[in-house]
């Protein structure tokens, strides 16, 4: 019984590829990045930057596509004293997101010190 438990596993493992999500970029709407996937870090400081997690790293070419460039690949940010309200109910919105399990979808159209810069989110069903 153990061998066909074992077998399944790795049949289903093989069979149903990682759905974690990564940045994709486009050029239209005068370009822009999208994210949409769970909320599994983010992160706050004293300097007031959120940064936001993506559940894989953005490849360093895909913001080309929206006229961007990048150095940092694993997160969003936003600097909170950029827009203090937007920045309190996009927290609120990932840490609902996180709690609950749900996913995310966000959108990025600028750059801050390297990352991609976040502007707006969409919390899932």
């Amino acid at each position: 019984m153990k061998k066909i438990l074992s077998l399944l596993s790795i049949i289903c493992t093989i069979s149903f590829p990682s759905l974690a999500a990564k940045p994709t970029c486009s050029p239209n709407y005068n370009g822009y990045c999208s994210y949409t996937g769970t909320v599994d870090r983010i992160y706050i400081n004293s300097g007031n930057l959120i940064l936001i997690y993506f559940d894989e790293p953005i490849n360093l070419s895909e913001p080309s596509k929206a006229g961007l460039s990048i150095t940092e690949t694993s997160a969003a940010a936003y600097k909170v004293n950029d827009n203090p309200e937007f920045a309190k109910l996009f927290y609120s919105t990932a840490l609902a997101a996180q709690a609950s399990k749900r996913k995310v979808s966000i959108q990025m159209r600028s750059t801050l010190n390297g990352y991609l810069k976040f502007d707006r989110i969409w919390l899932a069903e």
